[in-house]
């Protein structure tokens, strides 16, 4: 996973947008006061205002503040009036469930103007889980359309009620959100991009002695590339981290999904080569000489083949994977 930037206005922005009506999606205040007004004797009426009474805070709250609401939930026993793991194989929505899921209305959310809003509040064009796929949407005649899915930190089937919540909305890729599915996740045991990211506590490396290997013959052996995912220094014997980075790279299955890349990696060695120190100079030059004035940043993304840069990293798929085989290579 890597860091998803946001900026508070933009949190706030959002749930006037989600609770105002607009177009085809109603907003979630006037349908749960409907709901109430139609329901006076529902014994799970409570549930239903008290949610209409934290909405905002439901919308907005950081993903601490979501669990400590996920905890409350449980506490007071409105969680398993919501969703009763006992119906079905792996649980099921009870009928406030349901009408909570039909309320927030998720999928009528993601075919609006206010998901397009959401996503270009964050300008992300890559999968902020595995960083291997772009999550793009495109223009139509008359609409926009989102080409990507937003994962459910916590699950939307499980908890209705945050299917809508700022934080809780993840930009990512189809393989992702199927891999994580409707597990249940917990702060404690794994990354969240909206607090911390894999790009912090890991990065990735070459192992020398397979690019040895792969010199010998460089047009047929770019499979006997290897590179392993290691720990950040800082975080050594950390428990925590540890366990949060063992459960990202399982659930998510980094490293089988990199295994698809030695090419890029071969690129990137060989381009490690090819732009030493005095050959950099002669491109510098080069732009130089023809009038095109190129900053370092933009220099580094030319030498690299992708952003370098910690902020740009959703810019483009695969940027943390060739910036850390770059940094590692001493490319820079």
């Amino acid at each position: 996973m890597i860091p998803i930037k946001f900026n508070n206005s933009n949190v706030s922005q959002y749930y006037k947008k989600i609770d105002t009506t607009d177009g085809n999606y109603k907003s979630i205040s006037s349908k749960l006061q409907k709901w109430i007004n139609a329901n006076s004797g529902n014994s799970d009426i409570d549930i239903a205002r008290d949610i209409k009474k934290k909405l905002k805070s439901i919308i907005t709250s950081t993903p601490k503040g979501l669990e400590l609401i996920i905890n409350e939930y449980n506490t007071n026993g409105f969680q398993s009036r919501v969703f009763d793991p006992a119906l079905g194989k792996n649980g099921e929505l009870t009928s406030i469930g349901k009408a909570l899921k039909d309320i927030f209305n998720y999928k009528s959310f993601r075919q609006s103007k206010k998901a397009i809003w959401f996503s270009d509040s964050l300008s992300i064009k890559s999968c902020a889980t595995c960083n291997s796929q772009y999550t793009l949407k495109t223009s139509q005649i008359k609409s926009v359309k989102l080409l990507f899915h937003l994962d459910h930190y916590f699950p939307k089937s499980v908890y209705p009620y945050l299917s809508l919540s700022y934080y809780n909305l993840i930009p990512c890729c189809a393989s992702c959100n199927m891999s994580k599915s409707n597990k249940p996740f917990s702060l404690l045991e794994n990354i969240h991009p909206y607090i911390e990211s894999f790009h912090n506590i890991a990065k990735f490396n070459l192992d020398r002695a397979s690019l040895a290997d792969f010199l010998i013959d460089p047009n047929k052996n770019e499979d006997k590339i290897n590179y392993c995912v290691e720990i950040r220094a800082k975080y050594f014997g950390n428990s925590i981290f540890e366990t949060k980075l063992e459960n990202y790279l399982r659930e998510f299955r980094i490293n089988e999904q990199y295994e698809q890349f030695k090419d890029i990696a071969s690129e990137t060695y060989l381009r490690s080569r090819y732009y030493h120190k005095k050959r950099r100079n002669e491109v510098r030059d080069f732009f130089h000489g023809s009038g095109i004035n190129i900053d370092d940043e933009l220099f580094r993304r030319f030498v690299l083949g992708n952003y370098h840069q910690d902020k740009d990293l959703l810019k483009r798929p695969l940027a943390k994977f060739m910036r850390d085989i770059g940094e590692d290579l001493n490319m820079f």
